[in-house]
């Protein structure tokens, strides 16, 4: 009886060693991530199409894709102020064939501000890559015969309650500007939400709302060059080489209106580290391409390099930035 037991042990030790042998064969390795890509790659935009993050998106992808040797796919899905964009990445299979192309709002602001949101924008993604770094410049409807800060301030302070400032969404960077013009200012204005920087800038140049703010990938060609609205600060630490004579917010007496907008790609927290490599690395040679700079620096942009570590610790810090502002304005998103 005991042989027969210990045979039967020995068999079964057998059929499990094969077993796990199978499964060793069938898991995924770090070797077979270098073949990485070997199908298209999805690039996930969180707003609507025409705003900057999705031009950026789309110029982007096409050069990348050659490098990969496969198509990149930009597909828009907006709504909750970027978040929903967001929560279907982090809910991804960890490959690196589905990826967030974004920034500010969907992986700080919305977050920091207090928005109901899904996912942990530290916890649930990787970062790959920081390509892009610039500023938005406030602009207001052509229609209102406005020049300048002081001339807006003056119309608001004659009409309580009355301006209507555009946003991305709520707990967008946008909003969080409406406000903080509203409390600096002293004036009483309406926020009006939008889904993404594309339809906002639109019924600002048509007059839906008085004022918004812009990226100038999104908002010079198509509004201020034809005269549909006009730029009255920049928010900015300097004035920017396309508008030299637009003072900075600061300059005008409002102080911590200096919006930092960055593009970067993040893919769910596991993917293996060596597409993260892969990426990274075809990202800095993108954004290294004369063209490439020169593109983003007549939008308003400058190209950065850093490492998935240090774009790591980027985005942790902006984080942590934006929950004290929250904390110390008390500028929470609606629920």
């Amino acid at each position: 009886m005991l042989s027969r037991i210990t045979g039967t042990r020995g068999a079964l030790a057998g059929v499990l060693g094969l077993a796990v042998a199978a499964s060793a064969l069938l898991a995924p390795s770090p070797a077979r991530a270098q073949d990485y890509p070997n199908k298209p790659i999805k690039f996930v935009v969180a707003s609507q199409s025409g705003g900057v993050v999705d031009i950026r998106a789309r110029r982007f992808g096409a050069r990348l894709s050659e490098l990969l040797k496969q198509p990149i796919i930009v597909e828009n899905r907006p709504g909750a102020s970027t978040t929903l964009g967001a929560d279907f990445v982090a809910k991804s299979p960890a490959d690196g064939y589905t990826a967030l192309f974004g920034g500010n709002t969907e992986m700080v602001t919305a977050p920091a501000l207090g928005m109901p949101i899904k996912y942990d924008p530290i916890k649930d993604f990787t970062p790959v890559a920081q390509f892009t770094l610039g500023y938005p410049v406030m602009v207001v409807h052509a229609g209102m015969g406005i020049k300048t800060l002081p001339e807006l301030i003056e119309w608001a302070r004659a009409r309580p309650g009355q301006l209507l400032c555009g946003t991305a969404g709520h707990g967008s960077g946008a909003h969080f500007i409406c406000e903080l013009l509203a409390r600096s200012a002293k004036i009483q204005l309406r926020t009006v939400p939008y889904k993404g920087s594309g339809p906002m800038l639109l019924d600002t140049a048509t007059g839906q709302v008085h004022i918004s703010i812009g990226f100038l990938a999104e908002v010079d060609k198509q509004y201020i060059l034809p005269g549909r609205v006009v730029p009255i600060g920049v928010l900015a630490p300097k004035r920017i080489v396309r508008f030299p004579d637009l003072p900075t917010m600061g300059e005008m007496g409002h102080a911590g209106f200096e919006m930092m907008s960055w593009t970067g790609l993040f893919v769910p927290a596991g993917t293996p580290q060596a597409v993260v490599t892969r990426l990274n690395a075809e990202i800095t040679k993108v954004v290294q391409e004369p063209a490439f700079a020169a593109w983003l620096a007549e939008t308003g942009s400058e190209v950065v390099t850093p490492t998935p570590q240090q774009f790591r610790e980027f985005t942790h810090g902006e984080y942590a930035r934006w929950r004290r502002m929250s904390d110390e304005f008390g500028i929470k998103a609606e629920q």
